[in-house]
């Protein structure tokens, strides 16, 4: 135990001291100098100053450059508006042209140096590049020609500096090769105006050496005050012309130069008053100049106090993590989000900036290695947890096992043997739960007391009317007593006890048949579960589904009705016939004889065929094919035409949309409809009309067409027309008598209406009516638009699957 304390000793004491070192290296890294200048940005965006009603902007813009003609103009045109200047007696004017050689008209020099002399003008020095000055000489700058500089106020550098992603943050009070420093002309106008005092930056900050012997001294960040076009801009124009307003240059400080919409090419990028974006020269400079003028430069931490402060955060943070070692990440996260808040707090009131890059880079690495350090004791758990899962006896359920993952060290090793466990202990239990789930008979896992505890999806379809089955793990009835979810399900009180003093456990009410509200018929059954010590924790249920054997045994028994009864009808009037007949009753003549056997035979006959098309209704393979609605309708009027006509009743159409397809059998549905117009003309008088409507329905979706055929016969109440429509049973086809008809009571359709029910629905549709007293009945088939192929499948076979 002392020697694994001396070992955690020695480890963090290497961290304390290597970390600090590392970091500092690390800070001016691409990666970090790039994350802590996005930060510093946006924190800049975030706090512009408001520009200063002091500084105005003449521009040289496109405007000017329409008046005045193309750039470059001459040098008297640059005298006339200082003599304008001159006239409203500025506190300084910053004239941004390099006047370092003379022009083509030595007179225009010399008027613009004596209109140098009328105002008080600071001119900027041209900086020559390595490539300008040629070989063997170096970087240096040229002065403006000595008329000038002799009437100028003061000369000085005018460069602006550059990051190494090419965005312009911040500049260098003086810049040049040693002994030749000279002093950036926005330095020297700001102390100009106030009087001796000059930012103590200035003073102090070292020079720092560059590429090709040339030395910044003094660098400061610019506060920008917003966007390009924030501070306010006069053209060089207006000002030449008089039209300037007097007050706006009296007293002000004018900075005179190029404005992006010249396309001069002195445009810079620039971050930190937004989104990057084109900044002209002018508007850099009159940023620079107010913040000098107050204060508001930021300095750039660095040497002992930068170092302090990368170092700082990550011994800390070894400190608390050695004090309490549970609340690591807490302490790590903490300790990041305040070298932030000390960042941008610094930054917003004193105008300092430390960049945060590196302490939260240098925290992260010490939380990292710190949990890298306590990996021993999850190993160690890893192993203890592995063989305790590994024992977990599996029985039936026991998945096949999977081949070992080659592991390149003992951590992955230990990692992949925890895995293995649980992943095996996962496997049996979908491999349980899925089997449960899938059982084609509804089970219900349920504690000693009752409670449901899991059901599969067999069980919920049984017992939740209307509602999803959902997945495993959604489960609704978990929670739910048996006796409350049975009763629920079927609205029946539990049966009542032959001995009420006797206590009965709740599985003794299973065995009861019961019928769901879904009309599902069904009987449950209980068995016990026991521990590995015997005792009972829980119970399965199985509810055994007898829906469709109740639903056969109901279809035979009305089916053998129907054969004893309407098929026996017609056969018992001709035997009847053939007794009276043969009893020489009087009337009853070969001739009437003969008819009434014919009329009693074409009767069985109708209702055999009848029987047999209702089968082939249900049980046919349909031959599905895209048809329009209108040809279908037309081949139902045709077949019944004849008929109509005899019985001197008027067939009419209204198709509104004939050309609407249906993806149908067309035999079969042709049938259909062929069956509803017979029946509306046999209970249609002489001298009415049947009428067959089709239209669609396009606020459904998907689409429906509906086809209506109504009469005008004596019609029926609407309790009888819902008793037609409805089956007699839930689930189970009604199947109609073939009897004659009471009078006073609705008509019978027979097995016709059920052949119509039973195509309907194999096309996925609905059939509707509607009647009154009186007025006529109309039927109505609601079939769905002929669907996509694929879709049209499957929508055809989700159908067939409720027969």
């Amino acid at each position: 135990m002392r020697r694994r304390s001396w070992r955690f000793l020695a480890e963090w004491l290497l961290m304390a001291l290597l970390l600090p070192p590392l970091l500092w290296w690390l800070q001016s890294a691409p990666g970090l100098s790039q994350a802590d200048l996005a930060l510093y940005d946006w924190a800049i965006a975030h706090r512009r100053p408001d520009p200063s009603l002091d500084v105005l902007v003449v521009g040289i813009d496109e405007r000017s450059l329409n008046a005045l003609g193309p750039w470059p103009w001459p040098r008297s045109v640059h005298a006339r508006l200082l003599e304008q200047l001159a006239l409203q007696a500025p506190q300084a004017v910053l004239l941004d042209l390099f006047l370092d050689s003379p022009s083509q008209y030595p007179d225009d020099d010399q008027r613009l140096a004596r209109a140098l002399a009328q105002v008080p003008v600071y001119l900027p020095l041209r900086y020559v590049s390595p490539a300008e000055a040629g070989t063997g000489e170096i970087p240096h700058f040229e002065e403006p020609l000595p008329m000038f500089a002799h009437n100028a106020r003061a000369v000085g550098h005018a460069l602006l500096t550059t990051d190494a992603d090419g965005v312009t943050r911040r500049m260098n009070l003086s810049e040049g090769t040693p002994g030749a420093m000279k002093p950036y002309v926005g330095w020297q106008m700001a102390n100009a105006l106030a009087g001796s005092a000059a930012p103590a930056l200035a003073v102090a900050a070292p020079a720092t050496p560059e590429r090709d012997g040339w030395q910044a001294q003094g660098s400061f960040g610019i506060p920008f005050a917003g966007p390009a076009g924030t501070w306010r801009t006069v053209s060089y124009a207006s000002v030449l012309r008089g039209e300037v307003p007097p007050e706006l240059l009296r007293g002000k400080l004018v900075l005179i130069g190029a404005l992006a919409n010249a396309r001069l090419g002195d445009e810079l990028a620039v971050a930190g008053a937004g989104p990057v974006m084109q900044f002209s020269g002018i508007e850099l400079h009159a940023n620079a100049i107010e913040a000098l003028r107050h204060g508001r430069t930021v300095t750039f931490a660095d040497g002992a106090g930068l170092l302090l402060w990368t170092t700082l955060p990550v011994w800390l943070a070894l400190a608390l993590f050695l004090w309490a070692a549970r609340h690591a990440w807490a302490f790590a996260f903490g300790l990041g989000a305040a070298c932030l808040v000390v960042s941008l707090g610094l930054l917003w009131r004193q105008h300092l900036w430390l960049p945060p890059a590196a302490p939260l880079l240098g925290i992260a690495l010490v939380y990292f290695l710190w949990s890298w350090r306590r990996l021993d004791a999850l190993l160690r758990f890893f192993r203890e947890r592995v063989a305790a899962l590994n024992a977990v006896p599996a029985g039936a359920f026991e998945p096949e096992p999977r081949a070992p993952a080659q592991a390149w060290d003992s951590v992955e090793a230990q990692t992949q043997a925890l895995d293995g466990a649980i992943d095996r202990i996962a496997r049996m239990q979908a491999l349980l739960a899925t089997g449960l789930w899938q059982m084609p008979v509804a089970v219900l896992v349920c504690s000693d007391a009752g409670t449901i505890v899991q059901s599969n999806a067999a069980a919920r379809s049984l017992l939740l009317a209307g509602l999803p089955s959902g997945s495993f793990a959604d489960d609704p009835l978990r929670g739910s007593t048996v006796r409350g979810v049975l009763q629920q399900a079927t609205c029946e009180s539990p049966p009542a006890r032959l001995e009420p003093n006797v206590a009965e456990h709740w599985s003794d009410e299973l065995y009861t048949e019961r019928t769901a509200i879904t009309g599902k018929v069904f009987r449950g059954r209980a068995a016990p579960l026991a521990d590995a010590h015997g005792r009972v924790t829980a119970w399965m249920v199985v509810l055994r589904d007898l829906t469709d054997q109740r639903r056969a045994e109901r279809e035979r028994e009305q089916w053998l009705s129907f054969m004893s009864h309407d098929m026996r009808t017609p056969q018992i009037n001709i035997l009847g016939l053939l007794n009276l007949h043969a009893g020489g009753a009087n009337g009853m003549n070969p001739g009437r004889l003969t008819e009434g056997v014919r009329r009693e035979a074409e009767r069985s006959l109708a209702l055999a065929d009848g029987f047999v098309d209702l089968i082939q209704a249900r049980l046919h393979t349909y031959r599905f094919a895209e048809m329009p609605a209108g040809a279908v309708a037309l081949d139902a009027v045709d077949q019944v035409w004849a008929h109509a006509m005899a019985s001197g009743v008027a067939l009419t159409t209204r198709f509104e949309a004939e050309d609407a397809m249906l993806w149908v059998d067309l035999a079969l549905l042709t049938r259909a409809i062929v069956n509803l117009l017979r029946n509306a003309i046999r209970h249609s008088a002489a001298g009415s009309t049947i009428e067959l409507c089709i239209t669609t329905d396009t606020d459904a979706r998907p689409g429906r067409v509906l086809l209506a055929i109504r009469d005008q016969g004596e019609g029926m109440t609407s309790q009888q027309m819902q008793s037609l429509l409805q089956p007699t049973e839930p689930g189970s086809p009604a199947v109609p008598s073939a009897a004659p008809v009471p009078p006073g009571t609705a008509r019978s359709h027979g097995i016709g209406l059920a052949i119509v029910r039973a195509v309907v629905e194999r096309h996925g549709g609905l059939l509707k009516g509607s009647s009154a007293r009186g007025v006529g009945t109309t039927f109505v088939l609601d079939l769905p638009l002929h669907l996509p192929a694929v879709a049209a499948v499957a929508a055809m076979a989700t159908m067939a699957a409720k027969f």
